[in-house]
This record gives structure tokens, C-alpha cells and sequence, in this order.
């Protein structure tokens, strides 16, 4: 079942499953997020489904990435959704809602995370998995626990900038849209903290 917004206004339940186009896709693509978040702040609840079906996969993606089975994933950007639908009026850049919302969803995955004592985030990019050689496993994941204290040391800034393209796997031109940002000033976020985290992997390869 999805969740409930108001007395009538329905998010469906997200899951892994690619979403079925809407009827009403052509039109609803003309839309500004900035003219559907205008639109809400009068009382369109039609409107904010729409910002629904625009974002969900993204931020449902953003969710899974940080290391969340698909249910609780779904749960915390229903979570975020219902919470940025009562407190839309705090979004200052209507145009960047989706970027908005994503920061919504990965405080709110962050505090699961914490409660829970799992910390855990996948860094595929640099460890993937190597399920036939238990010991070098066991070494990656040594380093996967080290490269997680690492990020929580990285100026926000440059950790939303390296898990945007490292984690989502999102162009320069789209995070730089996300952030309201110049591509450059990305791209110099996710140089520094790759060089950080080059150095931190550096360090503790060495005492392994």
C-alpha cells in the first residue's frame, strides 16, 4: 500500500520495478518542477504527483546506493516525500525540488543508518566484490570500513559531489543542475575528495 498526503493525495509504493509511463507523460514533461511546486503551494495535490513520478526513481536510487534493502529504501523516500510535501514552503529553489527532496531522503537515510549502527556504504567504484578469494574479501572489506570513515571527514560539499557521481553515476552537467552549481566547481569537488580518499586508502593499505 502507499502512503497518504493530506486526506486524499496517494504515493505509491516505490520498488525495483520500472515504473509504467504515466498517460499524461508528454505533457506532464513540459512542466517546470518550478511551475509544480507553484502549483502545490495552491493547493494542487495533482501537481506534487507529478513531482512524485518525475523524481521517485532517482531519489529511490540514492536511497538503495547507501547500502538499504529495496523495502527500506522505499519506506525512506516515502518518508521524505510526506515530509517535503508539509514543508515545501522551505524549498528556496523550486527548480532544483528533485536535488531538494534527494538531500531529504539522505539525511533521512543517514539517520536510519545511524539508529541502526549500520554504517555500512558500498564503494563499488574501488572494491567491488571478489566472492571466490574469501582472504582478499576480507581485506576489502577492511578497507571498505576505513574508506567509510573517510567520507564522513569530507567537507559536505565534496561528499554529496563524489557520491553524486561515483554512487548515481550522474553526468557533471546533471549534478551540476542538482546542486545549482557551475559543472567546474563539481568536477573540483570530486577531484579533491577522490585525492582525499586516495590518500586515506593509501594510508591504510600500508598497514595491512
Amino acid at each position: 500500500m502507499g502512503r497518504r498526503i493530506g486526506d486524499s493525495m496517494r504515493i505509491e509504493t516505490i520498488t525495483d520495478q520500472t515504473w509504467p509511463a504515466s498517460e499524461n507523460a508528454c505533457s506532464e514533461t513540459e512542466i517546470s518542477d518550478a511551475a509544480l511546486v507553484a502549483r502545490v503551494r495552491t493547493g494542487d495535490r495533482a501537481a506534487f504527483e507529478i513531482l512524485v513520478r518525475r523524481h521517485q526513481a532517482f531519489l529511490f536510487r540514492r536511497a538503495r546506493w547507501m547500502g538499504l534493502d529495496a523495502d527500506t529504501a522505499a519506506d525512506m523516500v516515502q518518508d521524505a516525500l510526506v515530509k517535503a510535501y508539509e514543508s515545501l514552503a522551505s524549498c528556496r529553489e523550486p527548480n532544483h525540488f528533485g536535488f531538494w527532496v534527494g538531500q531529504i531522503v539522505r539525511n533521512r537515510c543517514l539517520d536510519f543508518l545511524k539508529s541502526a549502527a549500520r554504517r555500512s556504504l558500498p564503494l563499488p567504484v574501488y572494491l567491488a566484490a571478489n566472492h571466490g578469494n574469501p582472504e582478499l574479501e576480507e581485506r576489502r572489506s577492511r578497507l571498505r570500513s576505513q574508506l567509510n570513515r573517510a567520507l564522513a571527514m569530507l567537507p559536505e560539499e565534496q561528499r554529496e559531489a563524489f557520491l553524486m557521481k561515483h554512487g548515481e553515476g550522474l553526468s557533471y552537467d546533471e549534478m551540476a543542475e542538482l546542486a545549482c552549481a557551475s559543472v567546474s566547481a563539481m568536477k573540483m569537488r570530486v577531484h579533491r575528495a577522490t585525492e582525499a580518499l586516495r590518500d586515506h586508502l593509501a594510508a591504510v593499505r600500508s598497514t595491512l
